[in-house]
């Protein structure tokens, strides 16, 4: 079977250009994911974060790249700096997105614009009827962020993150596509 060739993307907002992420990132993503305050609030970030994971991570997301699946680098327009990484994964037509942001640069909304864009994308180029969420509900900025992205608090469940090794009370975020539609 032949592997198919996704083009990179490239998405602009006014501060931001979400694009696919290069091995030239490596160094500022590692510095990101390195930092507890990022890894701790995810599902999926191990800590201590292992040297030259991000070079692995950034050749697997180039690789897993499809329509229903993205990652990509959110960088300031203005200068050029990579800040964190936005994406989701498409399973039975609902869209999960995830993302970080250096703590550095918490607090600007650029999360939120970048969520923003990723969600008209998703909306645009996938046949996702809605677009999901979670959040450890300890991580209350994380949820402010979802709510400024137009997604809407469903449930709250303990979940069992092996990578966290134990169980957090996490919230469920969605947004339909008519939802998004009417926003």
């Amino acid at each position: 079977m032949e592997k198919i060739v996704v083009e990179p993307l490239e998405l602009l907002t006014e501060r931001l250009r979400l694009r696919t992420p290069r091995i030239e990132d490596a160094d500022a993503i590692e510095s990101i994911v390195a930092d507890p305050r990022v890894a701790l609030t995810t599902a999926s970030i191990p800590h201590p974060y292992p040297d030259d994971g991000a070079k692995g991570f950034i050749l697997h997301v180039q690789n897993v790249a499809s329509r229903d699946r993205r990652n990509l680098a959110i960088v300031l327009r203005d200068r050029n700096k990579l800040i964190g990484m936005v994406g989701y994964q498409t399973e039975d037509l609902e869209a999960e997105l995830a993302y970080m942001v250096s703590p550095v640069h918490w607090r600007r909304g650029y999360a939120s614009e970048a969520c923003m864009a990723i969600i008209a994308h998703i909306f645009s180029a996938t046949e996702a009827k809605a677009v999901t969420a979670r959040a450890m509900t300890d991580n209350k900025a994380s949820e402010t962020v979802l709510r400024k992205a137009g997604l809407r608090w469903q449930s709250e469940l303990p979940v069992e993150l092996p990578v966290r090794s134990g169980t957090f009370l996490t919230s469920f975020w969605r947004l339909s596509r008519e939802e998004f539609q009417s926003l």
